[in-house]
């Protein structure tokens, strides 16, 4: 299994970082790496003394490192080494040194709506997790490629391109300067980076600097690589600050910082489409109409068929609460059904609820002559997350039928891929 994968990519840059450095491996040993302290150990100095003397901290970003306490405890514990740590007024982390992070995953895993940095913690935004490249080296250019596209995962032992990166990192590492030594650390009292309020932190001691934050993105789906889901809601949402042309709004999905405003369950399913997309190779965009209830039908409808035409995946995303449970239906209804109605555009309607009512679809397709392309989501994220990747391998699958057709030679239709393990 590629997790495994790691502690080989560690063995392989401990011993590239000692090569560079001129150190006997088989006198001295550098680099520390997570494992289960052993039973009768000391954990609190186990865990503490890497961090108030190791050179450089490597964070192994992946979505599931960012929720985790202990490795939010690690960071603080390093990252507070620094000598002229602050922050800006978007909350990242200023004049941060010796921290490497290394993107795990692929790129879908980091964003959505195709900003790249929408799953990261503000706090390491300003924090470079790609090597450099100068353009003159081929093959330098190749692996870096292939390590932003993949990630370091499916760069492990992947030649020419794995070399490659090892050599960059452990150059990165070997040049960092040393960093005095921490006193008083201990693991058991260490805040957790990931939420702690470092603004408040750095408040009085005028280390707020002014962020200038980048111009919006103009972003585009790929044919038959992209999902474009629309949500009717009446829940807050925050707006991506992305720009397109195939919807009046884009949602950003909340990030891992506190405070967000976007309504946890709107939230939740966010996240879940996205994982859902991811688990099957596509890009999933977040999209609405503006109003997010729309009170057109056909604008809607018709954004839904150019996408279709252009063979990118779409979906309807309703909430329960607006469509078909809404106090008041009408004329939101009306609307509503209309664009389920219409034949124009391809995919499928997901219906949410945070309730256990049985919303049960064969009458409700009946009673209102709609299509059979209802979609009842469970509450649980596990069961919400496999359903909705059999609905999009079978839209895209009813999209290459309908380019190709039935002719000999026409691509088959995919296989859900397996769900793999994450570090």
């Amino acid at each position: 299994m590629r997790g495994s994968y790691l502690e080989q990519f560690f063995e392989d840059l401990v011993a590239i970082v000692a090569q560079y450095a001129g150190v006997d491996l088989q006198v001295q040993r550098i680099g520390t790496i997570d494992r289960q302290v052993l039973q009768g150990s000391d954990w609190d100095k186990f865990l503490s003394q890497p961090l108030s003397n190791d050179r450089a901290f490597i964070a192994i970003m992946t979505p599931l490192y960012f929720t985790r306490e202990n490795c939010g405890k690690e960071l603080f514990g390093f990252v507070l080494r620094s000598r002229n740590l602050g922050i800006d007024t978007n909350g990242a982390l200023t004049d941060v040194e010796n921290v490497l992070p290394i993107r795990w995953m692929e790129e879908e895993a980091y964003y959505s709506n195709t900003n790249k940095e929408s799953t990261i913690p503000r706090i390491l935004r300003r924090i470079n997790d790609t090597p450099g490249d100068p353009g003159d080296d081929n093959d330098r250019t190749e692996a870096i490629k292939r390590y932003r596209k993949k990630g370091m995962e499916w760069c492990v032992k992947v030649e020419p391109h794995y070399t490659e990166l090892l050599k960059l990192f452990a150059l990165r590492i070997r040049d960092l300067i040393t960093l005095p030594p921490a006193n008083g650390i201990s693991f058991a009292t260490l805040a957790n980076a990931f939420d702690y309020d470092w603004k408040n932190h750095f408040r009085n001691q005028q280390t707020i600097v002014a962020a200038q934050p980048p111009p919006p993105e103009k972003v585009m789906p790929r044919p038959l690589d992209s999902v474009v889901a629309f949500y009717i809601t009446n829940r807050q949402f925050e707006n991506d600050p992305s720009t397109a042309d195939f919807a009046d709004q884009l949602i950003a999905e909340p990030n891992t910082d506190a405070g967000s405003a976007t309504d946890p369950a709107l939230g939740s399913v966010l996240a879940e489409m996205r994982s859902a997309g991811l688990a099957e190779g596509f890009t999933v965009f977040h999209a609405a109409a503006n109003p997010a209830v729309p009170d057109n039908a056909q604008e809607l409808i018709d954004r839904l068929t150019h996408l279709s035409q252009k063979r990118i995946l779409t979906a309807l995303v309703i909430d329960s609460n607006v469509w078909p449970n809404a106090p008041t239906p009408e004329p939101t209804s009306v609307v509503i059904e209309e664009i389920i109605r219409s034949s124009n555009w391809t995919g499928p309607v997901f219906l949410v609820s945070e309730t256990n009512i049985v919303i049960n679809v064969e009458t409700l397709m009946r009673d209102h002559n709609l299509p059979s392309r209802l979609v009842v989501l469970p509450l649980g994220a596990e069961a919400r997350i496999a359903i909705v990747r059999q609905a999009f391998v079978d839209t895209r699958g009813r999209l290459l039928t309908m380019s190709t057709g039935d002719a000999p030679g026409a691509e088959s239709l995919p296989l859900l891929k397996g769900v793999g393990t994450e570090v």
